[in-house]
């Protein structure tokens, strides 16, 4: 067993998500890991229990932060770096760290110049024996090469033979108590994602409750900091989270949780009947992690990119908000959600 692994996850939510079980099996080579990740999924990775250390990055302060983490690391000693976030300040810091083993993965950009950087680019981490493996951005997916994250990321594999076919682990992700929840119920998590849905802004709460009553289910939002005009809008209730128990208590056929802790967002998704988003990071990645039913509403011109993030699996559904010529009424997707329940 070597000493020490850093890995970079200078990203949000999702992204670290998809690498989550590959991170956790490669821990267990070493005596000592480290990660530097972001303010955006600091909250997720500081649960788990297999990292030794955290360094959060504050995103909103990038440059400041970039001189103290150069500072912080410059020439430092370990055994491996694994770069997965591809940002200018973990590439760096790679370069800087003292290490045997050192493996980045490379955003290639979409262009005659960006292709010709790449390739130079490589040059050089050829020359210093830094491994790497190159993943496509979203212009290239979405117009010349299908790409698929969690695969590549497995490709870890050649250097820890432990990385099996799972996508995600998490640990230390149970709630502190154990919760009597009996309600049965579809939950939708609301974003800016929802905005361009065709008359949102003013049939969304007519929508919700012909969902409600063509499912006979009950239908639970969920939604952080949610200042977008289609929630303002909705005629529904809407609760500031508390805890788990005070869900019993409420009656509302349709009702809103706002601002629900990741542990407690995590339980509801796992306990619900179906979780219906558009393509919530976190929110899609959990719902198959606990092997629930789900449901993506996205643009058709979204697919090839939105499929690089999620392995097809029999839980997981496409939907379309919109084709390539229009974009569809909230009260027809309502409708095909209605008919897909059924």
């Amino acid at each position: 067993m070597k000493n020490k692994v850093l890995f970079f996850s200078i990203d949000r939510l999702g992204d670290y998500f998809i690498r989550s079980n590959v991170i956790f099996n490669i821990t267990k080579y070493y005596k000592t890991s480290e990660i530097i990740c972001s303010n955006l999924n600091s909250k997720l990775i500081n649960k788990q229990s297999f990292f030794d250390k955290i360094y959060v990055f504050d995103t909103s302060k990038k440059n400041i932060n970039k001189i103290k983490y150069i500072i912080n690391f410059f020439y430092k000693k370990y055994d491996s770096v694994i770069c997965f976030d591809g940002k200018n300040i973990s590439n760096i810091l790679v370069f800087l760290i003292r290490a045997n083993f050192k493996y980045i993965f490379i955003y290639k950009k979409y262009g005659f110049l960006n292709n010709l950087k790449t390739k130079l680019y490589c040059s050089l981490l050829n020359f210093l024996n830094i491994k790497y493996e190159i993943l496509y951005n979203r212009k290239i997916i979405e117009n010349v090469i299908i790409d698929h994250y969690p695969n590549k990321f497995k490709s870890l594999k050649k250097y820890y033979n432990n990385i099996n076919d799972e996508t995600y682990y998490l640990s230390n992700f149970e709630l502190d108590k154990d919760i009597n929840f009996n309600n049965r119920y579809i939950l939708i998590h609301l974003d800016e994602k929802f905005e361009d849905i065709k008359n949102i802004n003013l049939e969304f709460s007519n929508a919700l409750n012909v969902l409600a009553k063509n499912s006979n289910k009950i239908i639970i939002l969920t939604s952080f900091k949610n200042n977008h005009k289609y929630y303002k809008n909705l005629s529904i209730k809407k609760i500031v989270f508390k805890n788990l128990d005070q869900i019993n208590s409420i009656k509302e056929k349709i009702y809103s949780l706002e601002d629900v802790p990741l542990k407690e967002f995590n339980f509801l998704i796992n306990k619900s009947d179906l979780n219906i988003s558009c393509h919530g990071g976190f929110f899609v990645h959990s719902s198959l992690y606990n092997k629930k039913m789900t449901i993506d509403l996205i643009n058709f011109s979204q697919k090839k990119w939105l499929s690089a993030w999620v392995t097809p699996c029999d839980n997981y559904k496409i939907m379309y908000k919109s084709d390539l010529t229009k974009k569809f009424d909230i009260r027809d997707i309502i409708k095909k959600l209605s008919d897909e329940i059924k």
